[in-house]
């Protein structure tokens, strides 16, 4: 949006600089044709001074009356004021054509240094923005890794406890004790007693 402003008034800078310049270029022309005209009058006038003349230097065919189809020269007195006119109109030209330019100058200035302000706190903004992601990325990979770590302990801790359960078995809930032991051997004794019996009443 900023660049769409700035390039709109650019082109309204330039738009009016150069109507100031074909004005300027417009009234430069006509004051040369102007000051041409009156000069060349004033030049006429002043040229030729009869010799069977007044001391106004009026002969009488200047004081016989005018006549329609006599050469015009201009009005002196009214040349000053036309051209007096013009040199205003042309100075303003000037000071919009200088001011305008000197506007843009500084508006194209005061644009670059905000574009490149800005490009630079973007470009820091994505950099940060990147950076954290990389951060987030990270940190997603190490739970994923203590997930596993987590799953193949608990495996292992699953497994230890398997082989001290099948170790208890076999160690110590499978060991006799002494009189369990004596219990059992007196039995065996009993056992063997009866079978000795047994033969012994058979033979008889």
């Amino acid at each position: 949006e900023a660049t769409e402003l700035r390039e709109a008034e650019s082109q309204e800078n330039m738009k009016t600089i150069a109507e100031a310049t074909e004005g300027k270029d417009s009234v430069q022309t006509a004051l040369t044709v102007l000051k041409t005209f009156y000069e060349g009058a004033a030049f006429v006038q002043r040229k030729f001074v009869p010799t069977n003349s007044d001391r106004e230097g009026n002969t009488v065919a200047d004081k016989a009356p005018e006549v329609f189809d006599s050469e015009y020269k201009g009005s002196q007195e009214s040349s000053k004021g036309i051209v007096g006119l013009l040199e205003v109109i042309l100075t303003d030209f000037d000071r919009t054509i200088s001011t305008v330019t000197e506007e843009e100058g500084e508006s194209a200035e005061a644009f670059a240094t905000f574009k490149s302000e800005n490009e630079a706190d973007t470009n820091s903004k994505e950099e940060s923005v990147g950076m954290k992601e990389d951060e987030v990325a990270n940190i997603e990979s190490d739970l994923v890794e203590l997930a596993d770590s987590k799953t193949s302990a608990e495996e292992s801790h699953k497994q230890a406890l398997d082989e001290l359960s099948k170790l208890h078995s076999m160690c110590v809930a499978g060991e006799e004790t002494y009189e369990e032991r004596v219990a059992k051997r007196q039995k065996e004794i009993e056992a063997l007693k009866d079978a000795h019996d047994m033969l012994e009443n058979w033979q008889s």
